[in-house]
């Protein structure tokens, strides 16, 4: 019999909830704690923008902060993009294949 009990409160405490939010769109006089605010968008700016020059070569890959770009004479830089300018972007490693 307990859990016969507890299992009708537990259902009636769902129902009453579901009841609330279906008439929570007529109940707009009452009030504010059944009418949170309307949620808005937030729009943050980037942390770090900086130029890349396109001389330095194509886009390769993206990984850990850094870009690794392939210029056309064949070789390869890791460039760090993670700070502020002037100093950065700044190149961390450059690659030549013999």
């Amino acid at each position: 019999m307990k859990s016969d009990r507890y299992t009708k409160t537990v259902l009636s405490v769902i129902a009453v909830a579901l009841v609330a939010l279906a008439a929570q769109p007529w109940l707009s006089g009452w009030p504010g704690a059944l009418h949170p605010e309307t949620a808005q968008a937030q729009t943050s700016s980037a942390k770090y923008e900086v130029s890349v020059p396109k001389g330095w070569g194509k886009f390769v890959a993206y990984s850990n902060n850094n870009l690794l770009l392939e210029a056309p004479d064949g070789t390869w830089r890791i460039v760090d993009v993670e700070g502020k300018m002037p100093e950065y972007p700044k190149v961390k490693v450059l690659i030549r294949w013999q």
